[in-house]
C-alpha cells in the first residue's frame, strides 16, 4: 500500500492511500470520527451502526468504533485510491474556541439548505490532492481553513441533519449497545469474527456476552433470523431466490436452499409457490 500522510500538530490529519483490490480492512477509531472518500474504486464499510457503501467520487463520514471495511477496484485498473480526513474531537474545539458549534449541537440553527451533491466535494477533493504532491504547502493555518470547509460543505447539503448529528457525537460519542449492533448487521455478509471485532470484543468474549444477550449463539442465532426473514420475502418480493439469499446474508444459494429445507422442509422455491396457492 502506498501512503501519504499530511500531519497536523503530530497528528494524522489528511490521508491519501493507494492499494490492490480485492481487499479486506479492519480499524478502530478510538476517539475521533473520519471522512472517508473513495477517489477510484468502490467500497463497503461494516460498523456498530451497519453498512455503508460508496463507489468512486462519493464519500461517508465514520464515527468512533471499530469497522470492516471491504474494497472493490473498477474496471479500469486493479487499485483502489482513497482518501481520509480525520476529525478529532480537541481539533474541532479548538478550531471552534473550545465551544461546540450552535450549528451541530443545536436543532433550532439551520444552515442554508442546497442541493450540494458529490461535484462541490470532488472539487474539493481534487484542491486537496494537489497538496499530497507537495505536503509541505500546507501549513496550520491552511489546513484549519480546509478542515473547516469541509465541515461548512457538508453542513450545507442535503444530508444536513445526518452530518450535524455525526459530527455531535464527535463531542458526546455514543456507546451502542450490543443488541443494537447485531440487529444493524444482521443481514450483512460478515463472519462472527468481524462481528466480534466491531462490538471491540475477543471472539470468546463476544460469544459469551452474546449468549447473554440472545440466549443463544450467534451462529445459530443470525442463521435463524436471516431464514425468517428470507421467508417474509419469498412470501411478498418478486425478487429471484439468488437476490432473495444475498439481501439476507447468505454467501450462496446452495447453503441458503439446504438451511431453508432444513428448517421449513420445503425448498425456497417450494415454499414460494405453497404461498402463492394460498
Amino acid at each position: 500500500m502506498e501512503s501519504i500522510t499530511i500531519e497536523f500538530k503530530g497528528m494524522p490529519l489528511f490521508q491519501k492511500a493507494v492499494f490492490n483490490s480485492p481487499q479486506v480492512m479492519q480499524g478502530t477509531l478510538e476517539s475521533f470520527a473520519c471522512f472517508f472518500y473513495m477517489v477510484e474504486g468502490s467500497m463497503v464499510s461494516y460498523d456498530a451502526r451497519g453498512a455503508h457503501r460508496i463507489s468512486e467520487k462519493e464519500a461517508i463520514t465514520k464515527n468512533c468504533g471499530s469497522y470492516v471495511q471491504k474494497f472493490i477496484h473498477s474496471q479500469e485498473t486493479e487499485k483502489c485510491e482513497a482518501i481520509a480526513i480525520y476529525l478529532y474531537p480537541e481539533l474541532l474545539q479548538e478550531i471552534y474556541k473550545n465551544e461546540i458549534p450552535n450549528f451541530i449541537i443545536s436543532e433550532n440553527t439551520k444552515m442554508p439548505k442546497k442541493q450540494i451533491g458529490n461535484k462541490l466535494i470532488e472539487h474539493y477533493m481534487n484542491n486537496l490532492i494537489l497538496f499530497f504532491e507537495d505536503p509541505e504547502t500546507l501549513d496550520e493555518e491552511l489546513g484549519i481553513l480546509k478542515l473547516k470547509e469541509l465541515i461548512m460543505i457538508l453542513l450545507r447539503s442535503e444530508n444536513q441533519e445526518s452530518v450535524r448529528n455525526l459530527l455531535s457525537e464527535i463531542f458526546s460519542p455514543i456507546n451502542i449497545q450490543l443488541k443494537e449492533v447485531i440487529q444493524n448487521n444482521l443481514f450483512n455478509p460478515l463472519q462472527i469474527e468481524e462481528l466480534a471485532f466491531i462490538c471491540n470484543m475477543s471472539l470468546s468474549t463476544f460469544k459469551r456476552e452474546f449468549k447473554k444477550t440472545f440466549n443463544s449463539s450467534p451462529a445459530k442465532y443470525i442463521k435463524e433470523q436471516r431464514l425468517e426473514n428470507a421467508a417474509s420475502l419469498l412470501m411478498c418480493d418478486d425478487k429471484s431466490i439468488r437476490d432473495i439469499a444475498f439481501d439476507c446474508g447468505f454467501q450462496d444459494v446452495t447453503t441458503f436452499s439446504d438451511s431453508f429445507h432444513q428448517k421449513y422442509g420445503k425448498s425456497p422455491s417450494q415454499f414460494r409457490k405453497n404461498q402463492i396457492r394460498k
